[in-house]
């Protein structure tokens, strides 16, 4: 159910640095939350130039979305946090003023894999 997006500046990218992230992230959420790789989404967005701004000035930003279902620990949130903020950084050498990541939480109820409802999360 993870579903992770990233959303940079076309051309930020290119289609290897994006193959090469996405298995990054994949084996990283695999091992630390312990769920099957074909379980970790990934999906890639670009915005053209001039249409990001930081503190109201063009930016080439680059965000991180993931999805998952609530019951993880706020530690355990803040490590992933971590180990993903550097991947991120790797992948696009952006600045850390120009990266943004943010976990949104939906209860197991509410989320659906591979036509079932997904399960609790067991804590971490």
């Amino acid at each position: 159910m993870p579903l992770y997006t990233v959303t940079s500046q076309a051309g930020q990218l290119r289609d290897d640095a994006r193959a090469k992230l996405a298995s990054e992230l994949t084996a990283l959420h695999s091992e630390y939350a312990g769920v099957p790789k074909n379980w970790v989404h990934i999906i890639f967005l670009e915005y053209e130039q001039a249409s990001e701004f930081t503190a109201g000035e063009p930016a080439a930003a680059v965000s991180l979305t993931l999805l998952i279902r609530t019951g993880r620990s706020s530690e355990y949130k803040k490590e992933l946090l971590t180990r993903l903020w550097r991947l991120v950084q790797v992948a696009t050498n952006a600045p850390d003023d120009q990266i943004v990541l943010g976990i949104q939480e939906v209860p197991a109820s509410q989320a659906m894999e591979m036509g079932v409802i997904m399960p609790d999360v067991t804590a971490s």
